[in-house]
């Protein structure tokens, strides 16, 4: 199934409307092998497609769960696809982000869940340091 087959089926599962808009924007992030800015996915969009149509598509696929916002102030997020939990290690001098899941992590989900007697729906966790690429760079400095 290649990625447009791919996005129409998940735009359909979610009862959503299956707009080019749509289909566009979903393409880019599923093809992404990188976190996306709006910015990024509308540059990769036809001349005829605002950035308003691009905020406004990622906010109804984070309402129906198709995608996950990562938020780091300012206003600034970046999209992915909502694939199995994960983490995040971020690097704090150019920002580059590395998924990783490690299971145990799952386990602090039901913990929690029980101590507070809570209904979890999710969790975020995220590491903040410097990328390899940037310690040789401060080792050159």
């Amino acid at each position: 199934m290649n990625v447009e087959e791919k996005v129409k089926r998940t735009l359909k599962e979610h009862d959503l409307r299956i707009t080019p808009q749509r289909v566009a924007i979903l393409q880019a992030i599923f093809s992404a092998e990188v976190h996306l800015s709006a910015e990024d996915i509308h540059r990769q969009m036809p001349p005829y497609m605002t950035l308003a149509t691009v905020y406004n598509n990622l906010k109804t696929f984070i309402q129906h769960e198709i995608i996950n916002e990562l938020s780091f102030g300012e206003g600034s997020s970046l999209y992915e696809v909502n694939r199995s939990p994960h983490y995040h290690v971020i690097c704090e001098q150019c920002g580059m982000i590395v998924d990783f899941h490690y299971p145990v992590l799952d386990e602090v989900e039901s913990v929690a869940a029980k101590w507070a007697d809570f209904d979890i729906r999710g969790h975020h966790l995220e590491f903040y340091g410097t990328c390899t690429a940037c310690q040789a760079k401060q080792q050159r400095a």
